[in-house]
């Protein structure tokens, strides 16, 4: 997954990004506008400081009345605005009456406070709607487009990568970035109107102020190329603890078995402390941010309390207007400090980006047909089929032809390329030369889904899912046709056991099928092959893993499945395709020999030689 980590831009990412934020846009523009009353808020509970202060602490006479004295006129810009600005806290607060006025005080910081705190809440419950429903669009659009990749796409990556990607990696780009607009943009806005404050007050220190910051921003600026190296290393880090996880749990009876768990737990334990040493060198590089801040916001703070108090001297300055431009310049230092944060932790959910734009960018390898395909009517035929993983050949212009009705058996020694076959004539894969046609037309140019349907695929490794003993038959059905589950239960040799289970046809199988046999697990995937009444059967050493009490049964079914269908069988043991129609014989991918079990034994060849050398061991 850290491939994928430098091959966008941030500029790059930002509008692939916005395309999940669009549909919430409404959303999007109430939590901006909710931060914005929040930062406007924030920034009047220090504009008012100065005007507390003189309320408070101001006397027109000896009987304590609270004054109305205004400040001294300066010549600065903003002069105006920040005597009306006065003018109109003191008409909400300063009353003859001292006692009247501090009564008046406590109710107006009450209800600022009471509405930056309401602000506050319904601009996080809106944030919150926001960005679950962007990790939802996201993780949906990722399920979506891995769902539709092909075969290759999952060879080339760990199931805990891709798992990776849909928790992690969302997961960060939703801290990392969609949380971090909404907290850029309140902490921004709250920046804006603190200096438009300051501005006011004196635009001459605010330039002090900003010049002095900014030399903190240059030398923050250089942390983003690391702190984006350190979270490519941890997401990657991450994929590989989660995959290591997911091949452990999916494999703990072979653990177990070996009693390899030390060997499992060293693994996961120094992934882990991979993640845990990347983490550490980016929290260094990212606690440094607003340690920086914060050291130049000091300066800022000394360098304009040294010019104010040069002002004041001189009279260019009232004593009241320097202390709200210190508090409100000390105030701005936190969002200016959280700013800065949040821009260099955004440096990790740009990686987790990138990682989820890369995925969605990849294009199936076998692309959609157009013609739409209903039915089988004659035959399937390989001509010249050739086929290789990356390098290796594994079919090598392989040519043979199976009849509608007929049972035609695949057989070979191990990595032959039997299987493979059964692959491309399903079309996971396209071979590299030579053409698979059914009834004459080339199986590229088919609708996927239409021609796909016209198969029932029985596999070695059986999968289930943890749901009903009915569902997983009818699977993909969103409403299940019971007398078709049962007449397919009934064909596979399956409805006598699922009977004899606690709720029948509606017992949870568990996990994988756990709570069945292996002989159990298969009858129910040949009765899954059997409900949409496929025209063509697919049997992948179906029997192989199998005791040999339950390959007797789980052949029995078989048997009685192939009557009068057309059936394309991989098998392994030799006994169990005696009776096929055509043998054909592989041998390092190429198609040796063709006939039938007499016609075989009679040459002499290939399929004697495998048929004597299993016999031999099995007597």
């Amino acid at each position: 997954m850290s491939s994928a980590t430098h091959s966008y831009t941030t500029r790059q990412l930002v509008p692939r990004i916005l395309r999940f934020v669009a549909p919430f846009k409404w959303l999007l523009a109430l939590s901006f506008v909710f931060n914005l009353v929040f930062s406007s808020l924030n920034a009047l509970t220090l504009a008012i400081v100065e005007p507390v202060f003189r309320t408070l602490f101001s006397t027109q006479s000896s009987n304590g009345v609270a004054s109305m004295s205004v400040a001294i006129p300066t010549v600065q810009i903003g002069t105006t605005i920040k005597a009306r600005f006065d003018d109109f806290i003191y008409s909400l607060i300063v009353s003859p009456d001292f006692f009247t006025s501090v009564r008046n005080l406590s109710i107006v910081i009450f209800v600022l406070f009471l509405f930056r705190a309401l602000s506050k809440y319904a601009s996080s419950l809106i944030g919150t709607r926001l960005e679950e429903g962007v990790m939802k669009s996201i993780r949906d659009a990722l399920f979506t487009k891995i769902t539709d990749l092909s075969l290759d796409y999952f060879s080339r990556k760990r199931s805990g990568e891709i798992i990776s990607l849909l928790t992690n990696d969302v997961g960060v780009v939703n801290h990392s970035t969609l949380n971090s607009i909404t907290q850029l943009w309140r902490e921004g806005t709250t920046v804006l109107i603190y200096i438009t404050f300051l501005l006011i007050i004196s635009p001459s220190l605010t330039g002090i102020a900003i010049g002095v910051a900014l030399l903190g921003v240059l030398m923050i600026r250089t942390s983003t190329t690391f702190l984006r190296k350190y979270a490519a290393r941890m997401q990657a880090a991450q994929a590989d603890y989660t995959a290591t996880l997911q091949e452990t749990v999916m494999g703990i009876r072979v653990i177990k078995a070996l009693t390899v768990e030390p060997l499992m737990i060293k693994r996961f334990t120094d992934q882990t402390k991979g993640f845990v040493r990347s983490s550490l060198k980016n929290t260094r590089v990212l606690s440094l941010v607003p340690a920086v801040n914060d050291t130049f916001g000091i300066l800022a703070l000394v360098a304009v309390f040294y010019a104010g108090g040069t002002a004041l001297a001189s009279n260019e300055l009232t004593p009241s207007n320097l202390m709200t431009f210190l508090f409100i310049l000390f105030g701005l230092m936190q969002p200016i400090s959280t700013i800065f944060s949040t821009i260099a932790t955004m440096q990790r959910g740009v990686v987790a980006a990138s990682n989820i734009i890369v995925t969605l960018d990849e294009r199936p390898s076998i692309q959609n047909g157009a013609t739409v395909v209903s039915e089988f009517r004659s035959e399937i035929a390989v001509e010249s089929v050739t086929f290789a993983y990356e390098e290796k050949t594994v079919i090598d212009r392989a040519s043979f032809t199976v009849q509608k009705g007929k049972t035609v058996a695949l057989v070979g020694s191990s990595g032959s390329g039997k299987s493979t076959i059964l692959d491309l004539i399903e079309r996971f894969y396209d071979p590299q030369s030579g053409t698979i046609r059914i009834d004459g037309t080339d199986i590229r140019t088919l609708d996927l889904a239409s021609y796909r349907s016209l198969f029932g695929m029985v596999s070695q490794e059986t999968i289930l899912f943890n749901d009903s003993v009915a569902n997983n038959i009818s699977l993909g059905e969103s409403v299940t046709n019971r007398d078709a589950v049962i007449r397919a239960a009934r064909i596979a040799h399956a409805d006598s056991f699922i009977q004899a289970l606690p709720e029948g046809y509606d017992t949870n199988i568990g996990d994988r099928g756990v709570k069945l046999s292996g002989g159990q697990r298969q009858r129910l995937a040949i009765a899954r092959a059997l409900y949409r009444d496929p025209a063509i059967l697919l049997f992948d050493e179906a029997t192989s893993a199998l005791d040999t009490e339950s390959e007797r049964i789980v052949q029995d079914a078989i048997n009685d499945v192939l009557k009068d269908r057309t059936a394309i069988i991989v098998a392994h043991r030799l006994s169990t395709i005696v009776n096929a129609d055509v043998i054909v014989v592989f041998d390092h991918g190429t198609v040796v020999e063709t006939g039938t079990h007499a016609e075989l034994l009679a040459r002499g060849g290939a399929y004697a030689r495998l048929h004597a050398m299993q016999f031999a061991h099995t007597t």
